[in-house]
């Protein structure tokens, strides 16, 4: 991907307008909790091609870039993030959350980390 000057300073821009609000944001919060992914863990594609590989969601074919969108919320602004697993899916496979935090606090997400594993507990493999 080949983006012009014009192009690249606009998306600088963007980022800064994100991490502003972020920053609005975490005046009044410590962290956010949300889903790392808008699925459960699946059967990989592993085409090749990227742009290629699909995941199937009720029947309807999806391309595999739509299942970043969550984790988007952190990469684009530079916030520090961290995944922890919080429970299973009806199938028995696993559901994580990611946490959030504040610029620069990657300690605030994983101190949070270690608190909620206190409390649901961590990674367990499957039996089987």
């Amino acid at each position: 991907m080949v983006y012009s000057h014009r192009e690249w300073t606009e998306a600088v821009e963007r980022r800064e307008l994100q991490r502003h609000q972020w920053r609005e944001f975490f005046a009044e919060f410590d962290a956010v909790v949300c889903p790392v992914m808008p699925t459960p863990a699946f059967p990989h594609d592993h085409n090749p091609r990227r742009e290629q590989r699909h995941i199937d969601i009720d029947g309807i074919a999806y391309p595999y870039s739509d299942q970043f969108v969550w984790t988007a919320l952190a990469i684009l602004p530079g916030l520090p993030a961290t995944v922890i697993p919080a429970g299973r899916s009806p199938e028995g496979l696993p559901v994580g959350v990611q946490l959030i935090g504040p610029m620069f606090e990657d300690r605030t997400v994983l101190r949070l980390a270690e608190l909620l594993e206190q409390v649901i507990g961590g990674f367990e493999p499957p039996r089987g």
